[in-house]
């Protein structure tokens, strides 16, 4: 068993008296297989190279104690990117990494520079990321050496308000609660065991800023992904998260709508408008297979001045190739239906 410990890019490895990588240390001193992939392969390289770039801006202005967390998170990655990637989800020790190794060294390395990358300002806020990782072998492609899910991974990033006052407190306790019920991942920053994970699918959560609606609402959207080994493929989601700051929660539909029918007038609209931008890949034929997910606030996307964007996921209203559709309703066609508090929530007045 092993619990993830948390990692930092290779500019600052050194830093953490660990093994340097890539252009962040001499190669001629490489002694691991890891620390020689990164100097073997040039795809390798250069995603190590942005790797520290990446860590460097991201971690620039921020507190010394959330400077701290991402460090404690980069060991974290550094130790799940050196399991990750062998057959067992232990670190090698001796050889060198296959093609197909080397390959997922390189996605993993970009995956994690991607999730630094949010971590930024916006509109004058300080945001930066926490993230868990987690890898476990897979019992069952133990015994075929030709298998390509010998290793099952995990992981979850989400952003944390970097600032030492009411909102960044509330805020950050709102990510951690609603993260929580989007993985299991979550328990091991707690020290919970990684035995608990499922050791047969990879999986993927990750929750990003996406917009501040003035000063009180910030809305994330949550991606998710799930693969279970030697499926056809994965099954992915998207979906929202709008943090109302001045009364600590989150979105409820009686902020954006009122009336005793405001469900149902919804419900049409949005039939109507998917029959109008989606006909001929629909798969549902009535407005009542969609009315249970187009009055969800998670679904919705609030951050066009035009219309209320729905989300739909994967299979829910067309086959999986047609992806994850959304539509747009205008706004004044749902005006009969607008709450008071809607232009409050919308523009953060």
């Amino acid at each position: 068993m092993f619990l993830p410990r948390i990692l930092i890019p290779a500019a600052l490895l050194a830093l953490l008296s660990m093994p340097a990588a890539a252009a962040s240390f001499d190669c001629a001193k490489a002694s691991t297989p890891f620390e020689h992939a990164i100097c073997d392969m040039p795809e390798l390289s250069a995603a190590d190279d942005r790797l520290a770039k990446s860590f460097a801006t991201a971690t620039g202005g921020l507190t010394k104690e959330s400077v701290v967390l991402m460090r404690a998170d980069q060991r974290n990655w550094l130790d799940f990117a050196q399991r990750a990637c062998t057959d067992d989800a232990q670190p090698m020790t001796s050889g060198r990494y296959a093609e197909a190794g080397g390959s997922c060294l390189v996605a993993t390395f970009n995956t994690r520079s991607a999730a630094l990358e949010q971590s930024r300002m916006i509109d004058g806020h300080r945001f930066f990321i926490k993230a868990v990782y987690g890898a476990r072998p897979d019992p069952n492609e133990a015994d075929n050496p030709d298998s390509y899910w010998k290793v099952a991974s995990h992981e979850l990033v989400m952003p944390q308000l970097d600032a030492d006052d009411p909102l960044a407190e509330a805020f950050n306790r709102y990510v951690v609660e609603m993260a929580a019920n989007q993985s299991d991942i979550l328990s091991l920053a707690g020290g919970g065991d990684i035995g608990d994970l499922d050791p047969s699918s990879d999986t993927s959560v990750k929750l990003a800023v996406k917009e501040l609606g003035g000063s009180n609402r910030i809305t994330m959207e949550v991606s998710t992904y799930w693969y279970g080994h030697g499926a056809a493929h994965g099954n992915w989601s998207v979906s929202y998260l709008h943090y109302l700051a001045d009364q600590d929660r989150g979105l409820v539909a009686s902020d954006i709508f009122a009336g005793d029918d405001w469900a149902g007038t919804l419900v049409d609209a949005a039939w109507a408008e998917l029959q109008a931008e989606h006909g001929e890949w629909l798969q549902v034929e009535t407005a009542d297979d969609i009315a249970e997910i187009v009055v969800e606030p998670d679904r919705w996307d609030l951050s066009n001045d035009h219309g209320l964007v729905i989300q739909f996921e994967p299979y829910e209203v067309s086959a999986y190739a047609y992806g994850a559709p959304t539509i747009t309703i205008d706004w004044d066609k749902l005006d009969a239906i607008k709450a008071e508090t809607q232009d409050e929530v919308r523009y953060g007045w």
